[in-house]
């Protein structure tokens, strides 16, 4: 199953819109509308007993290893408005953070996609935990069937306090590029329960509000959010 939106029936303004091709995620109401835990089977890599999900260990002397998610791909567009698709603005974010993280700091990136392709739930995970992965990011882009909502949110998985930590630095870099500040939240989003390292989810603007639209449909702010991004994830792991 693929990463999709669901379309937003109720009043809650961080639901996001359906693309009709894909099937709808289950409801939950106060939260973006990415993915659940129960929209797909558990990948292959997860370490149910031994995941480190809840509590991973970070090791500030160590060069990480950090995977970055670029939200829905290939035959799955995830948000669409404003003329602009999910899937490219996520990829051209994630790939300008990669560029940006080494060229500045000692770490590794892998990506679960660096291109426009379909990538299942379960290979995303799959992914970061195959790879050893210190942290997990996954970049998304928020809509909605009213377009005034905007703005920023972060999510990390319920009772992670590493995954807190991590939502809350990459959130306190980006909120500068934002005048609307949604929080940092916590939610049972699949790439989050099932990666076996901290992780968060960031919901950088609403592609279905002109004005966060227009921003994202810049280079400069692309490349704003990806430098944010990197930033966030230096003060996670180094402190600073």
């Amino acid at each position: 199953m693929k990463l999709t939106r669901t379309l937003a029936a109720a009043l809650v303004l961080s639901s996001v819109m359906s693309v009709p091709a894909f099937a709808a995620k289950p409801v939950q109401t106060a939260i973006a509308g990415e993915a659940l835990s129960n929209s797909a089977p558990a990948p292959a890599s997860y370490n149910a007993t031994g995941s480190t999900t809840i509590e991973g260990i970070v090791a500030p002397d160590a060069n990480p290893v950090i995977a970055l998610d670029a939200g829905h791909g290939g035959s799955d567009p995830g948000g669409v408005g404003n003329g602009l698709y999910e899937k490219n603005l996520t990829l051209d974010i994630a790939n300008r953070t990669k560029s940006y993280i080494t060229t500045n700091y000692p770490a590794s990136v892998v990506m679960t996609r660096s291109s426009d392709v379909d990538v299942s739930l379960q290979s995303r995970c799959d992914i970061a935990n195959n790879a050893g992965a210190n942290f997990f990011v996954s970049m998304h882009i928020n809509a909605f069937s009213d377009s005034t909502a905007n703005g920023l949110e972060t999510y990390y998985y319920p009772g992670s306090s590493n995954g807190l930590n991590l939502a809350t630095d990459i959130y306190n870099k980006l909120k500068g590029s934002y005048s609307t500040l949604r929080g940092v939240k916590s939610a049972d989003f699949y790439v989050l329960h099932y990666t076996n390292m901290p992780a968060s989810l960031g919901e950088t603007g609403f592609i279905s509000n002109a004005t966060d639209a227009s921003k994202l449909n810049t280079t400069t702010f692309r490349q704003q959010l990806a430098t944010q991004y990197a930033q966030g994830m230096h003060l996670y792991w180094w402190g600073n």
